[in-house]
């Protein structure tokens, strides 16, 4: 038996939170004991786990654990048929940050001020990206907004694991990258000049490889710390948001190449797939579901072929066919919704699509991250190479000098 601490509020319109410890087997026996008591668990942890820490220096803005906290228990209690305006009560008592409270207290005023949830979320920077606003918006529209609070869990989740995944086997060929970068600007800055000199002094002729080393390690030895600081500016400074015109040629880039397009549709068919699901399944239309998704989307070139889609179902066009024919899905997933349009099972076939292109999406993240290891170590043992090579090319051409001496 293990030991858990909870907060809980009454299934009823009234009542606070509720705070106990109890012993259960597991997490799901607790969570069933405490809704045959008429409560709704908002949070549960267990005696053994440690604190999160609370660095005062992580306290002025929203983080990644804030954001999953405010949709995970949003979705809790809209799906326990909570009152909105209750639901964010509550969780402006348990917020577990002074951002996350910060958020809260911000969405409980615009509800208060008559503002939709998804105007609401949209006033705190931060805490929810364009594509989970459309959601709470087809969730106003629909009727499912805690079904839309689940989306919105699921794709932060499934991104949070995502980025675990990439930077854990990430990691170890970043410290490779960084130690050869900074073991060839040794060897370029300190060890190759003085080389030079000794190779000079003796009077060699030089072997080509050697005077190419000696080349590049004279560029490289002013130029390498420079292009590091513009390429950190460049990332911080978010170019594709700045100027639209460099996002458009950065995306129509991204879509031809390879592993990065099947990366980017995988990523926006799933968007597009649960916002058009979730308007339909409510009741609502789809030329208002690809409108959402129109403005979920945050690639101008998927978004356009949306817009043309949108204007010829207008027309009259049939939905499957007009997505198919601008391409704004993945291949198997296009031919999901294509059936599913045909059959008059177009939301179910929007669900598979969804969760089939959630699960490619790590797929193909899994095999880039596979291969990308084994070639980052194969690129830098080729720069170590080439460079021992033109300094031992140099040493023998000394050996020749001494040999014909």
């Amino acid at each position: 038996m293990t030991t858990f601490h909870y907060k809980a509020i009454p299934a009823g319109a009234g009542g606070g939170v509720v705070a106990g410890a109890a012993d259960a087997s597991n997490e799901d026996s607790l969570r069933q004991r405490l809704r045959d008591q008429g409560l709704i668990v908002i949070e549960l942890k267990s005696s053994g786990g440690s604190p999160a820490l609370r660095w005062p220096m992580l306290r002025g803005g929203l983080k990644r654990k804030d954001t999953v906290w405010f949709f995970q228990t949003l979705r809790r209690l809209l799906s326990a048929q909570a009152p909105m305006e209750q639901a964010m009560s509550t969780m402006l008592e348990l917020a577990p940050t002074p951002a996350a409270q910060t958020a809260c207290h911000t969405t409980l005023e615009s509800l208060r001020n008559g503002d939709s949830l998804a105007d609401a979320v949209a006033k705190s920077p931060g805490l929810a990206k364009p594509q989970h606003i459309a959601l709470l918006r087809v969730g106003h529209q629909s009727g499912q907004m805690a079904h839309c609070a689940e989306l919105i869990e699921r794709s932060i989740t499934s991104s949070e694991r995502l980025r675990r995944n990439v930077t854990g086997k990430l990691i170890y060929p970043a410290i490779l990258v960084v130690a050869s970068i900074g073991a060839v600007w040794i060897l370029t800055t300190f060890v190759i000049p003085k080389f030079a000199e000794s190779l000079q002094a003796a009077g060699a002729e030089l072997p080509m490889p050697t005077k190419i080393t000696l080349a590049a390690s004279g560029w490289l030895m002013w130029a390498l710390p420079p292009i590091l600081v513009a390429a950190a500016l460049a990332i911080l400074s978010k170019p594709t948001q700045r100027w639209p015109s460099f996002g458009r040629k950065v995306d129509r880039l991204s879509l031809r190449l390879p592993v990065v397009r099947d990366m980017v549709k995988l990523s926006q068919g799933a968007v597009i797939a649960d916002i058009l699901a979730t308007m339909l399944e409510g009741g609502g239309d789809l030329i208002a579901g690809l409108k959402q998704a129109h403005n979920a989307v945050t690639s101008p070139a998927i978004a356009h072929g949306l817009a043309t889609a949108t204007k010829a179902i207008r027309e009259g066009a049939e939905p499957g066919l007009a997505l198919h024919e601008q391409g704004v899905l993945p291949a198997e997933a296009d031919a999901l919704v294509h059936i599913g349009a045909r059959s008059g099972d177009l939301v179910s076939a929007l669900q598979q699509s969804s969760n089939l292109c959630v699960e490619k999406q790590e797929e193909t993240a899994e095999r880039l991250l596979t291969l990308m290891g084994p070639a980052i170590i194969l690129v830098l043992a080729s720069m170590v190479g080439w460079i021992v090579y033109s300094l031992i090319a140099g040493m023998l051409s000394i050996n020749d000098i001494s040999a014909l001496g």
